[in-house]
Formats: C-alpha cells, sequence, structure tokens
C-alpha cells in the first residue's frame, strides 16, 4: 500500500456536554452563546458534542458557523431492530462530523466491547464521520491523581499494554487512507469528572505511549492521526498539558459548560500550537 501524504495536524477542541443542557431552549442558548464569543478566523477545529435530544437544534444554530458537531455515541449498525439507539445516518442528514466512540462510561456501563467499538468505527468512516475514539484506564488511582510508581513499579509497563491493546482492538482493519479523519481521545477514566486532570508529565508520558502505539501499527501513517487528552480540562492547565505533550488539542467536559471559559480554551490552543 502507498504512503500517505502527511498533512499538518488541524489543532482541535471539543466539548462533550455529556447531559447537560437537556432543554431545547437551553441547548440553543448555549449554541448561541459560544457562536457570540467566538473569535473571528481561529484556526482551530471546534466541535461541540450536544446531549443526544438537542442534536438537531444545535445544528440549526450552528448552520454556516466555524464550529461543527456531533454525536456523543451512535449504534453499531445504521439501521435495523435496535430500539433506543442513535443512527449514524440521522447524524450525516444533520450534517454531522464527528462522533464519540468508547467513552469510559459506555465502557463500563453499558458493557460495550473493544469488538463494538471497532464496529462503530469502522461505520463511522464508512459514512465519512470522525471518530473521537475515547481509550485509558478504567481503574481508579489516588485521590490526587498521582501514579505512585514505588507502590506500582509495574505501572508503566501496564499502561503501555493496556493503551497499545485498546488502539489495536478500535483499530483494527482499518485503512491508512482513513487515518487522518480519527481522534484519539486520552481519557483516564480516574481523571474524568474530578476537581482535578492527570498531571501534566503523567499525560505527556501516556501520550507518548499512545504515540509509539500508532507507529508500530501504522507506521509514518500514524502521523496523520490527531490525539487530544480529556478529564478535568481547563483554560489553566491546558497550557502546561501542551507544553509538555504532543498533545493535538483537549476534549472538555463541564468546565466547558460556560462558553467563555471554552472560548478562552480554544485560545490558549491557538496561541500553542498555530
Amino acid at each position: 500500500m502507498e504512503m500517505i501524504k502527511m498533512e499538518q495536524r488541524k489543532p482541535i477542541v471539543i466539548m462533550n456536554w455529556s447531559m447537560r443542557q437537556n432543554l431545547i431552549s437551553e441547548a440553543e442558548e448555549y449554541a448561541v452563546d459560544v457562536l457570540n464569543h467566538q473569535s473571528e478566523n481561529h484556526k482551530v477545529e471546534v466541535v461541540l458534542l450536544p446531549s443526544m435530544g438537542t442534536i438537531h437544534q444545535v445544528s440549526k444554530v450552528l448552520t454556516g458557523s466555524q464550529f461543527a458537531f456531533g454525536a456523543q455515541n451512535m449504534a453499531e449498525i445504521d439501521q435495523g431492530e435496535l430500539s433506543g439507539e442513535f443512527s449514524i445516518q440521522s447524524l450525516v442528514d444533520m450534517h454531522g462530523k464527528f462522533v464519540e466512540l468508547g467513552h469510559w462510561e459506555r465502557r463500563k456501563l453499558y458493557n460495550e466491547t473493544d469488538e463494538t467499538i471497532n464496529k462503530k468505527v469502522k461505520l463511522a468512516l464508512a459514512y465519512d464521520i470522525s471518530p473521537i475514539v475515547c481509550i485509558g484506564e478504567i481503574e481508579e488511582k489516588d485521590a490526587n491523581n498521582v501514579i505512585d510508581e514505588i507502590k506500582n513499579p509495574n505501572y508503566v509497563q501496564e499502561l503501555k499494554e493496556e493503551l497499545f491493546l485498546r488502539i489495536f482492538n478500535a483499530l483494527y482493519q482499518i485503512d491508512r487512507d482513513k487515518l487522518k479523519k480519527i481522534v484519539i481521545a486520552y481519557t483516564p477514566a480516574w481523571a474524568v469528572g474530578k476537581t482535578k486532570a492527570a498531571s501534566a508529565p503523567h499525560i505527556s508520558r501516556a501520550v507518548a505511549i499512545i504515540r509509539n502505539s500508532l507507529t508500530e501499527l501504522f507506521g509514518k501513517d500514524a502521523d496523520n492521526i490527531r490525539v487530544v487528552y480529556g478529564g478535568t480540562v481547563s483554560p489553566e492547565n491546558t497550557k502546561t498539558m501542551l507544553d509538555l505533550a504532543d498533545l493535538d488539542g483537549v476534549l472538555l467536559g463541564r468546565f466547558g459548560s460556560d462558553p467563555e471559559r471554552l472560548q478562552q480554551t480554544i485560545e490558549v490552543v491557538e496561541q500553542i500550537r498555530c
């Protein structure tokens, strides 16, 4: 297979608002506020992932703007007998561009397997939708989100094995010419929704493992894949993360619920990566 031509990876900021702003009026108001806070021509790709019931309304607000949007999950098939699931056909019809897959809540609470996530990744790519593939440790660490390697000298090796396996399984049999559409989100469960993010040195180490794993699997073509960090992200810690780790951006949760804070994060990423 021919080597894919390298392109400069565009920095990206993703806002997953989970099950917040669930009322149509709230979702529309938030999307309007986000647009009002945006800079004229930012060089960062910004993606909003609304709560599932508000995607259509948010999509209408964002029409013609610089912001992309997507879904927080989708079914592993495009249509059929899967009551209560969300079809990728609906997302495409609304002109969505992204879908988040493999979030730790989906893995732990809904027992989603690597095999299921791989099916979803392939389906998303078949519909020209960019999958945001979440990987990371599920197990809780200590209260300060600090890895004590003295207590667990095997931690680094265990981390390497876990992240490599997640990447291998999620991207199994993915065509190399599709790699540039993929975003890998390092989202360790023990740092999501907490009072502080994982430490910048730990993020740097984990991202290096992810980059090395991608290179081992795809060679130079892996340079096309964007990698972001998610887990208690704020404008303040984004700078430290990007200074130390080979990240293309960040994935925000609740701290992005304030449009001004979201814009501040976008500006930090733009200043450092553009």
